[in-house]
């Protein structure tokens, strides 16, 4: 008969604290101290579980003391630079853990600590070399790879970010949590599809996985299927009732149907289990006049906006929250102040390692307005497709082209789409080399964005796509639908400049946080828009000014309906009551019978906003 194995009190104590045990394992490791008081694993082991039970001051003494007859022992190192981290010291914390990598520099584990400690106070190209140098030791650390993804991302370099998740996904297939962060990082990306295919292989490995129903509910908002999304969402809360998270999507979705109580239920929800959960503050002052909010409210976000604690995404629509509270307050000066920080926050996430090239963007709308000219698109459309259910809705982003698809597509035979990302996606397989448009590859992309339409619409005779951007592609999208019609919104270019700049984006396009850049890209879209009126026929290109929808909307809607081909519906005199879902930033506004305060706001703002106010003579 075998002896019985025997345990060590540290031993007992440390798998306690793997188990979650916390009370037996402060029990064990102090009988573990009695017998071994200056063993520096023993003493960081105490640290490990003191810091479990939130003692931070007893947690730092016990390794610090490790560390006095162990200056060297990196465990103990490690952990300090952890606790420093968590306690409102995290530079420090960096320093240590700077101090560890540089002494060993093939030690992948710690290249990886510090990229953590370095994403954690927003560093995150230096936390990308981290990463790298952890993998450039190990190439098949999962872990490394993992957060060199996730880093990658909050840089906004998604391509990049998606080869890695590529790769991760070849290496280990069996990780749920691999799935779910590659589609979250494919729907951030624009590739919706391919984000519900990731969200189902880690439902086919953990069909009961609270996150992995969240982010395949995110990326069927993206093509179009809302309800199964709602479902999902409801899956995702029910799962966990506390997942802050989950609600605040959930609110988020509340407000794109319109149901703004139930929204304003879940956001407060999702504000008290994640308190400095950016977005949902965002999307809760949103949806409310600040005027009718408590003012210890506004306090408290403004001081979780100064905090260096909170996350530099959060602090950036935490201040876009605030400026939209202090412009209802008619504090207009505070509301920019708020407004330039949001944009500088905003920046240091999205736009820290790309810089939105002017140059190049010039080129680029030059180079389509030499190509699409009126004799190429004539020789072109010939291979188009026929069919007029396309109803293309173009304009400068925040222009006022969800206002219009509001009220279009509350015509029984019209329905909405939103902003789809199709000819951004597939423009490319349209032209040949040295970007010559393709007949016949343009019409093999008409067909494959009709079958898409049809999905969302097949008994509809007008499927709306607004995206915005859309305006730098309408050559290619009239020679796939000579006989589509195409509306283009039009707005006082100061207005609609301001409002890129007081817009937060969950994803941004490259120039919409600098002024200068937005009066660059504005420009820029002035003049293919002058191009393609001059090349597109009138009867199949028709502009609408926002000022004029807002002030006689309804002689202006029976001219667009007209326009489309369709026999007059007088639902469409009634947007507000149109009960489909909304993506936009103006949520609530697009729901209201006509929302006015829009038209001229950049007067409001005269003093602090020279480069727009600057465009106000082009009106």
């Amino acid at each position: 008969m075998s002896e019985p194995t025997t345990f060590s009190e540290a031993e007992v104590a440390s798998l306690c604290l793997q188990r979650g045990q916390i009370e037996p394992a402060a029990v064990h490791v102090a009988k573990a101290l009695e017998q071994e008081p200056e063993n520096p694993q023993v003493l960081v082991l105490a640290s490990m579980i003191e810091a479990r039970r939130e003692h931070m001051p007893e947690s730092e003494a016990l390794v610090r003391q490790a560390l006095e007859i162990d200056p060297k022992s990196e465990e103990a190192l490690i952990f300090l630079s952890r606790i420093l981290a968590t306690t409102s010291r995290l530079d420090q914390g960096i320093e240590v853990a700077e101090s560890l990598a540089e002494h060993s520099p093939n030690d992948a584990e710690l290249s990886n600590h510090l990229g953590l400690l370095l994403v954690q106070a927003g560093r995150f190209s230096e936390a990308v070399s981290a990463f790298q140098r952890a993998l450039s030791v190990n190439q098949n650390h999962l872990r490394a790879m993992q957060n060199l993804a996730a880093a990658l991302s909050d840089l906004g370099n998604e391509q990049e970010a998606i080869k890695v998740y590529e790769q991760l996904t070849k290496l280990d297939k069996n990780q749920v949590g691999v799935w779910v962060n590659f589609s979250r990082l494919l729907h951030t990306s624009g590739r919706f599809n391919d984000a519900v295919e990731a969200a189902d292989q880690a439902l086919r490995l953990d069909k009961v996985n609270q996150t992995a129903h969240l982010v395949k509910a995110l990326a069927l908002v993206g093509i179009g299927r809302g309800d199964e999304a709602e479902l999902h969402l409801h899956r995702a809360v029910k799962f966990d009732p506390n997942d802050g998270l989950a609600k605040a999507a959930l609110g988020y979705w509340y407000q794109e149907k319109g149901k703004f109580a139930e929204s304003l239920e879940m956001i407060e929800e999702a504000m008290r289990l994640i308190p400095n959960h950016g977005f949902a503050y965002f999307n809760y002052l949103r949806a409310r006049n600040a005027r009718d909010v408590n003012p210890s409210l506004l306090a408290d976000l403004e001081a979780r906006a100064k905090d260096p604690e909170t996350h530099v995404r959060d602090a950036g629509y935490m201040n876009y929250a605030l400026g939209k509270a202090y412009e209802d307050l008619e504090d207009y000066e505070s509301a920019i102040r708020y407004y330039d920080e949001g944009n500088r926050c905003a920046k240091t996430v999205w736009l820290a390692q790309r810089q939105w090239d002017r140059e190049a963007y010039q080129e680029r709308i030059t180079q389509t307005i030499e190509t699409f000219d009126s004799h190429r698109l004539e020789v072109l459309k010939k291979r188009g497709s026929d069919s007029e259910k396309p109803l293309i809705i173009v304009g400068m982003m925040r222009s006022g082209t969800s206002l219009l698809e509001q009220i279009l597509s509350s015509h029984p035979e019209i329905v909405g789409a939103g902003e789809l990302q199709f000819w951004h996606e597939f423009e490319n397989e349209a032209y040949d080399e040295g970007r010559q448009p393709n007949a016949e590859k343009i019409r093999k992309l008409a067909d494959r964005y009709l079958a898409d339409l049809e999905k969302l619409g097949p008994n509809s005779k007008r499927i709306t796509d607004k995206m915005p951007h859309n305006y730098a592609m309408l050559g290619l999208i009239h020679a796939a639908f000579p006989d589509a019609k195409i509306i283009h919104v039009k707005r006082n270019p100061a207005d609609n400049c301001l409002s890129i700049y007081t817009t937060a984006y969950q994803r941004p396009p490259m120039f919409a946080h600098d002024r200068k850049n937005i009066v660059s890209a504005y420009r820029e879209y002035q003049r293919i828009v002058a191009h393609w009126r001059e090349v597109l026929p009138p009867n199949r290109f028709m502009e609408v000014e926002y000022e004029g929808l807002v002030a006689d909307r309804d002689n202006l809607t029976r001219q667009l309906i007209e326009f489309t081909g369709l026999e007059w519906d007088e639902a469409c005199l009634h947007h507000e009551k149109n009960q489909r879902s909304v993506r936009t930033p103006s949520l609530w506004q697009v729901r209201q019978p006509i929302y006015k305060t829009s038209i001229e706001r950049w007067r409001r703002f005269k003093p602090w906003i020279p480069e727009f106010a600057a465009l106000a003579q082009q009106s």
